[in-house]
């Protein structure tokens, strides 16, 4: 359906050009990287709305891109005579027969292709007041939204804001569930969708038919009858009560929809939001296209979250799905190659990650992927107590956990040492791999678990010396010394090999009494070679 997205001026981004996937969309990326800003052009173009409201009543001067928006307010105050800004919004769709209608030239790569272009742009009709506005520099602090007017076009060069949409799309925000305005309109919406044109005029015509018959009820009769009485328009008139029997008092307004008799913005916000999340991917794709899907896990226990992203996966066929989340979780179970990851620096996706590491994270769905995703680097450990340690040291080294600094030290089972590897290498990110030794002879065999990563030159691999043990412990009884860790711990152990063995037996409550203590102690070698790898 959607192949291309391109953005120009809006909230976020000055030019953004993203491809998609024609099945499932899965945007992710740090806070203020663009997710909801891509997923707002789309509902615009698409649907000529934003929040379910119409474009007109929800202009704003804050849609334009900030640099932007100071750089005409800038030019305007320089006396500069510069052009109004102008919003851009395109979605390029794939060929096919069925969006005959909507193909053309009429877009800024000049392909012939079907599309929709949606443009925020000074009225005409308003160009005298325009040029007044800016003839008072010093009085201009924003962008006069008043004055611009929003257009939709098809490739082809026709008006689409009033015609039958070609593709149609449903936007649910299971993030804010906005029940009155917002997502309510998009779940009148699909209910009606359900409906036949026959059964949509039947059950109109019983509608106004019943609101008609309202009136006869004796209790409308008596009301009606006492205030009648008063005259007091100009005219004698009489003042009545009466339903509504206008179109914009229909039936999709007047009716409200129950879960098991409880009218639905009374239910669980899980409920309300997994409803309408199935409600829009249950039509048929020929009937809806698009449906684009905010944080599908919020408001929803691990175990609902787990249906209902079975159902997705499920009812998504021959429909195009949008969706944001912060869940690895919903990331992992819809497919990791799914992902468009949006950072500073651009997009990345992970089409070139092998098929079996890919099916490694649906079926093992509880690992953070998204922590590897969203880091600017990674220390991969074999367990907390590792992962402990690793934090403490970085902190004696900077006064500052690695988090703060992008650094994220990931606990990993050691089977899964190689699908992180495979991950971490498409997103090109640079990792430090700590383990224990394998034997007491060389480091030989542990080094051969990620050998074949560490010729990108963004991966190394990090162990101790092997006279120093095979494992965390006597590593770090060999750096820090016994009187230090005896006074960490609070023992009075006699030999390393007792100190040794009682760290063993409470690996991880050793780490964090170590990670907690004020002073500093003298790691291991190893460990500062892994941070300063990924600084």
């Amino acid at each position: 359906m959607i192949e291309r997205l391109l953005i120009q001026n809006f909230l976020r981004f000055e030019h953004l050009e993203i491809e998609f996937d024609s099945e499932m969309n899965i945007l992710v990326g740090d806070n203020d990287t663009g997710k909801s800003t891509i997923m707002s052009a789309l509902e615009m173009a698409l649907t000529g709305r934003l929040g379910g409201r119409t474009l007109d009543g929800e202009r704003s001067p804050h849609w334009f891109t900030k640099s932007v928006s100071e750089a005409w307010i800038m030019a305007i105050q320089k006396r500069s005579d510069t052009p109004p800004p102008v919003i851009l919004i395109e979605a390029y769709f794939r060929d096919s027969g069925m969006l005959v209608a909507l193909k053309g030239k009429n877009n800024s790569l000049h392909l012939d292709v079907p599309g929709i272009r949606l443009e925020v742009q000074l009225d005409p009709a308003f160009a005298v007041e325009y040029a007044a506005y800016v003839t008072e520099p010093e009085k201009v602090t924003s962008i006069p939204i008043e004055f611009f007017r929003v257009d939709r076009h098809d490739f082809a060069g026709e008006d689409v804001s009033r015609a039958r949409p070609v593709v149609t799309a449903a936007l649910i925000d299971a993030s804010t569930l906005r029940l009155q305005s917002g997502t309510d309109y998009y779940l009148r919406k699909s209910i009606s969708d359900h409906l036949d044109l026959e059964a949509r005029a039947k059950l109109s015509l019983a509608f106004r038919n019943h609101k008609e018959a309202l009136v006869q009820d004796p209790a409308f009769v008596a009301a009606n009858d006492s205030i009648k009485v008063e005259r007091t328009t100009l005219s004698k008139k009489s003042l009545t009560l009466s339903s509504d029997a206008s179109a914009k008092s229909s039936w999709e307004s007047g009716l409200v929809p129950h879960l098991d008799s409880i009218p639905f913005d009374l239910v669980g916000q899980g409920e309300q939001s997994a409803f309408k999340i199935l409600l829009a991917l249950e039509k048929d794709g020929t009937d809806r296209h698009v449906v684009m899907v905010e944080e599908p896990e919020n408001h929803l226990s691990h175990s609902n979250l787990s249906k209902l992203i079975s159902r997705i996966r499920e009812r998504s066929s021959g429909q195009q799905v949008f969706l944001t989340t912060h869940s690895s979780f919903v990331l992992n179970k819809l497919g990791i190659d799914k992902l468009r990851l949006l950072s500073e620096s651009g997009q990345l996706t992970l089409g070139s990650l092998p098929n079996d590491t890919k099916k490694y994270f649906a079926k093992l769905a509880g690992y953070d992927t998204l922590r590897m995703v969203l880091a600017k680097s990674v220390v991969l450990v074999e367990g907390p107590s590792d992962e402990l340690i690793v934090q403490k040291a970085y902190h004696q080294k900077h006064g500052r956990l690695p988090i703060e600094d992008g650094i994220d030290v990931l606990s990993v089972q050691a089977l899964a040492f190689k699908r992180f590897l495979e991950l971490g290498k498409a997103l090109s990110l640079k990792i430090a791999v700590v383990t224990d030794l394998d034997d007491d002879v060389s480091d030989a065999k542990a080094r051969k678990r990620f050998e074949q990563f560490e010729v990108s030159q963004r991966v190394k691999g990090f162990v101790g010396n092997v006279a120093d043990g095979r494992t965390l412990e006597p590593q770090l009884v060999s750096s820090a010394g016994r009187a230090a860790l005896n006074t960490v711990f609070g023992w009075n152990t006699i030999t390393d090999d007792e100190l040794v063995d009682k760290m063993t037996a409470s690996k991880t409550e050793a780490a964090l009494r170590i990670f907690e203590h004020a002073s500093d102690i003298t790691m291991p070698e190893y460990i500062n070679d892994a941070i300063k790898f990924v600084e």
